[in-house]
């Protein structure tokens, strides 16, 4: 994920590391779809399969990048940034809507759904616009963009990528969602502080954690439906 329109993601600091830790959420997501036999909870189940793909864009973003496959080059740096910008804005909410069981709960996170898609729809214009590009700047990979934005709208941009990506988790009643949120808020307020125009760098970070506790939440919830499904009929 990554919350802002002009930054740094350090994302594991090399195409092996990149690699490295995409095989690892393939394997925590292949766990998770596992454990999984609901059809509602796919969506959310997937999430780490979803990190592993851009991880893996990333890396391959690492090894074309002194020329050769520009447009390899190009399509994944694309790849890399839509599903930052585009995918989880959109995913995440909605994923926990199909899952959430107080209708209440669905409608507020049906609202943040539109939200996310409003999002993405500016950020799907902004990178058409925009025409991306990925620089090594020491130990990271720097995105450039041919249209900036300035200060304000760089923040309430934030501002509004962080409602339909962070709330929904503070809203769902499922296991383990209000600790994913709070690891969001902190990784977000962390990156802002240490440095600002590296809010992409505790993603990879993030992604990890987060993709083990999916994976628990998972569980948890499938446990409680083979529970509640051998419980006798009053």
């Amino acid at each position: 994920m990554s919350p802002a329109i002009k930054e740094r993601g350090t994302m594991c600091f090399s195409a092996t590391g990149s690699f490295a830790m995409s095989g690892v959420l393939a394997a925590v997501g292949a766990g998770s779809i596992a454990r999984n036999s609901s059809k509602p909870r796919r969506m959310f189940a997937a999430i780490p399969l979803i990190f592993a793909a851009q991880q893996a864009a990333e890396g391959t973003v690492w090894l074309t990048m002194s020329g050769g496959h520009a447009t390899l080059h190009r399509v994944m740096v694309a790849a890399f940034l839509g599903v930052a910008l585009i995918v989880w804005p959109t995913w995440l909410s909605f994923a926990l809507k199909l899952i959430e069981t107080d209708r209440r709960r669905r409608r507020i996170l049906g609202a943040l759904f539109w939200a996310g898609a409003a999002v993405a729809t500016y950020a799907a214009v902004f990178l058409v616009r925009s025409r991306p590009t990925a620089q090594i700047a020491g130990h990271s990979i720097r995105y450039e963009y041919a249209t900036r934005a300035d200060g304000p709208i760089r923040l309430l941009y934030l501002l509004a990528y962080a409602v339909p990506t962070v709330v929904p988790f503070f809203v769902s009643t499922i296991p383990t969602a209000r600790t994913i949120g709070v690891m969001l808020v902190v990784s977000l307020v962390a990156s802002v502080l240490v440095q600002r125009d590296a809010l992409t760098s505790v993603w990879c970070f993030f992604a990890a954690i987060l993709s083990c506790l999916i994976l628990v939440a998972v569980a948890r919830q499938e446990r409680a439906h083979r529970a509640a499904t051998a419980s006798p009929s009053p």
